[in-house]
C-alpha cells in the first residue's frame, strides 16, 4: 500500500493530460507543499500529476483504509465504527433527494460497506451498489445482504437506463477517468434519471482561504481531482447532463473527530478541544457542514 507516509517511486507514476480536457499544459499550484499538484492551463481543473498507476490505486482500498490511526492523511479512522453516524446523514441526504425523485431504483458507485444503500432500502429504493473495495464489496453483500459488485464501473455491465437515481458521495475525487465514467452514468439512467454526488470545492471559500493547508489537499495521491463549479459544469456539459441544483453539505461526526480536523489548522485549537472532547460522551454527535463539500444534483438530458 501507499500512501503520503510511504516513500514514492517513479515507476509506481504515471504523466497524465488533464483528465477534463485532454491538455497537456500546467502550472504547479503549491509546489513547495504539494509537488504534484497542479493547474489545467485549459480549464483551471486541479489535479495530481504525475499520479499514481491504477495498479497502485486499487491497492488504496483495503481494509487498513477504512480503519487506521492516520485519516488525516488516509482513508478513515473507523469507517464501521461510524455506522450510526453514517446511517444518520444517509437518512438525511436521502430525505433532501426524495424532494426531486421518489423511490426507485438507485445505483450508489463507491458505496463502500454499504450503510447508504441499505437506508435507501430501508425507504423503499431498490438498491445496487458498486465498490472497487473487496473488503467493502464483501461487508456490504454478505452482512448486508445488498446486490454490490466488486470493481469499477468501466469494468461492470448494466443494462442501459437501469437507474432512476445515481449517487456517488466523496467518490469523483478518486476517478482516473471522470468523462468517460460519466458518459456510462448517462447511458446507465432512465430518462430524467438523476445523478446525485458530492465531493471536495476547491473553489470554496474555506479552501480559498487555508490554501495549502485546506484539508481537502490532504490525500493528495488518492484525490486525483479537485473541482470547483466551473469545472463540474464543464464536466457535466461534455457528459449529457444538466446541473438541476448545488449546495454544500456536511455529515454527522464526533466531537473527537471534529477536535482532529481543528488541529489541522490550530495546533493551539486542536489541543484544546481534544482535551474538551475527553469530558463528552463518545455517542455524541451532531451535523457539521465546513461549507467546502459541494453536493450536486444533475437530470440525465
Amino acid at each position: 500500500m501507499v500512501t503520503k507516509l510511504d516513500k514514492i517511486s517513479s515507476h509506481q507514476l504515471e504523466k497524465i493530460l488533464c483528465p477534463l480536457c485532454g491538455t497537456k499544459k500546467f502550472t504547479r499550484l503549491y509546489p513547495n507543499h504539494y509537488p504534484r499538484l497542479v493547474t489545467c492551463s485549459g480549464c483551471s481543473l486541479i489535479y495530481t500529476n504525475p499520479r499514481l498507476k491504477n495498479e497502485h490505486l486499487q491497492k488504496l482500498y483495503t481494509k487498513k483504509y477504512f480503519r487506521n490511526d492516520i485519516s488525516s492523511i488516509f482513508g478513515y479512522t473507523n469507517y464501521q465504527g461510524d455506522e450510526l453516524k453514517i446511517r444518520k446523514t444517509a437518512r438525511k441526504r436521502l430525505e433532501k433527494i426524495e424532494r426531486f425523485h421518489p423511490p426507485g431504483k438507485i445505483l450508489d458507485l463507491g458505496c463502500a460497506t454499504g450503510f447508504f444503500l441499505d437506508e435507501a432500502r430501508k425507504r423503499g429504493w431498490e438498491p445496487y451498489g458498486v465498490e472497487i473495495s473487496k473488503f467493502a464489496a464483501s461487508y456490504a453483500t454478505k452482512q448486508l445482504k445488498l446486490d454490490v459488485v466488486n470493481g469499477d464501473l468501466q469494468s461492470i455491465n448494466f443494462p442501459a437506463k437501469s437507474f432512476d437515481l445515481i449517487t456517488m458521495w466523496d467518490v469523483v475525487e478518486h476517478i482516473t477517468n471522470p468523462v468517460p465514467t460519466f458518459k456510462k452514468l448517462s447511458k446507465l439512467l432512465k430518462k430524467d434519471g438523476m445523478l446525485v454526488f458530492s465531493t471536495p470545492d476547491v473553489g470554496s471559500v474555506p479552501a480559498r482561504i487555508t490554501k495549502h493547508r485546506w484539508i481537502g489537499y490532504k490525500l493528495s495521491d488518492e484525490h486525483l481531482a479537485y473541482f470547483s463549479l466551473p469545472t463540474i459544469q464543464n464536466l457535466l456539459e461534455q457528459t449529457g447532463f444538466e446541473l438541476e441544483t448545488v449546495h454544500h453539505l456536511g455529515k454527522y461526526i464526533s466531537f473527537s473527530l471534529f477536535a482532529d480536523r481543528m488541529g489541522i489548522y490550530s495546533a493551539r485549537s486542536g489541543k484544546l478541544l481534544t482535551k474538551v472532547a475527553k469530558y463528552i460522551p463518545k455517542s455524541f454527535n451532531f451535523y457539521l457542514s465546513a461549507f467546502d463539500i459541494t453536493c450536486v444534483y444533475a437530470r440525465n438530458k
